[in-house]
């Protein structure tokens, strides 16, 4: 086969994709003007949080905003406790977005990634799509 033909072929189907990503973004975008704010909200999921920091998913969960910020002393009054001096020291591991922490199953299991400010010693939670 020609080379010429080949690469009119590709791009022949690379543009068949790039209208269909297109349909589906604007899909995307449409369902997210219409969903109510309660419209992927799961069904708490208590069975994947610890019973220490169920205080913070329920927080977040109850919330249920795009995005949430709380300074670490609010975070404390949730819990109920004075966060461990890791959260202090190493932040960025601490408030790190994985599953192997209990305590961040608090906030992934609802539906949250966290991101820390170190000035300012706060947490912004951003909702995520399932």
């Amino acid at each position: 086969m020609d080379t010429n033909l080949i690469i009119l072929e590709l791009l022949s189907r690379i543009k068949v994709l790039e209208q269909k990503v297109d349909v589906l973004e604007a899909e995307i975008l449409e369902v997210g003007k219409k969903a109510p704010k309660d419209a992927e909200k799961p069904v708490f999921p208590a069975d994947k949080i610890s019973d220490k920091y169920r205080g913070l998913a329920e927080y977040l969960y109850e919330k249920w905003e795009k995005k949430i910020v709380l300074t670490y002393a609010e975070i404390e009054e949730i819990l109920g406790f004075k966060l461990p001096p890791t959260a202090y020291k190493h932040p960025n591991a601490y408030w790190a977005n994985t599953l192997t922490h209990t305590y961040a199953t608090s906030w992934l299991s609802v539906g949250y990634k966290a991101r820390v400010d170190l000035e300012a010693t706060k947490v912004t939670f951003e909702k995520v799509i399932y």
